[in-house]
């Protein structure tokens, strides 16, 4: 079984950094990335298509990347710190999606956000200077049959 994890990190640098860490301590891993929130949902079906197992994701995203032809972002109020949580939620409504594990990988404390509510089950990581405690959590949730 080949393991997928779907990235969702608006930061090139850290989406980066954080796929190479992802890919060379879970080798074979198929890491496929989304940079913002619009992406993630545009790509959507795409992703349920091929569902993730594991999900990492930021929880303030931006809407899209600067560009001539960026979607608008919608018109309700827009909030990028909790883009990463309605991405997450997504993932954890629909059937397809549904098993997928849900890391929210933050800068955010959990404790400085006590009025939000992630998805149950999703794991709220704070993000560290070492991507180690990040590829723990990923190897604690990997079933027996996949491989590292």
């Amino acid at each position: 079984m080949r393991l997928r994890i779907l990235l969702v990190e608006d930061d090139f640098l850290q989406r980066d950094s954080i796929r190479k860490a992802l890919e060379q301590n879970f080798v074979g891993a198929a890491v496929d990335a989304r940079a913002s929130e619009s992406e993630f949902l545009r790509d959507f079906e795409a992703i349920a298509s091929n569902p993730p197992d594991i999900a990492v994701i930021d929880v303030m995203l931006r809407w899209a990347n600067p560009s001539r032809d960026a979607p608008s972002p919608p018109t309700e109020p827009w909030e990028p710190q909790r883009a990463g949580l309605r991405c997450a939620q997504r993932l954890h409504d629909d059937d397809r999606t549904s098993g997928a594990k849900i890391i929210l990988y933050t800068v955010f404390d959990r404790v400085n956000m006590d009025d939000v509510q992630p998805p149950e089950g999703a794991i709220w990581l704070t993000k560290k200077l070492s991507f180690q405690e990040l590829i723990e959590t990923v190897k604690g949730l990997l079933p027996a049959t996949c491989g590292e």
